[in-house]
């Protein structure tokens, strides 16, 4: 079974329209952090010359074994959803997980142009 690393970006509100972000300081964060290392997630990474590197507020990397990309994916979305939902609530936070060769989001905002066009 090949095994894909994922990066994945979990953004908490202070809203369930999530139109307020909490600040990366606030305490839902330190809940957040234990969760997602609980379920396998990392603050950072190892390059190419074996340094471990951390990641910005919010962004975890994940190793999973899975059959394809697709099913990486789902389960790394899974896992995040999971803490995040424990985290704040189940509507307040958006996640974007990328890797497997595609991009997979929950919550996140649809717009109808380039927002910085």
């Amino acid at each position: 079974m090949p095994s894909f690393t994922l990066t994945t970006r979990v953004v908490l509100h202070k809203d369930d329209a999530r139109k307020q972000p909490h600040p990366t300081d606030a305490k839902e964060y330190d809940t957040l952090h234990a969760e997602m290392h609980s379920r396998g997630y990392r603050r950072f990474y190892v390059n190419k010359d074996k340094e471990k590197l951390k990641l910005p507020p919010g962004e975890y990397t994940i190793d999973l074994d899975a059959d394809d990309g697709v099913a990486a994916r789902t389960a790394a979305m899974g896992k995040a959803k999971a803490a995040a939902t424990i985290a704040t609530s189940e509507k307040r936070f958006s996640v974007l997980v990328t890797g497997g060769d595609n991009i997979r989001g929950h919550q996140l905002e649809a717009v109808t142009k380039d927002p910085d066009a």
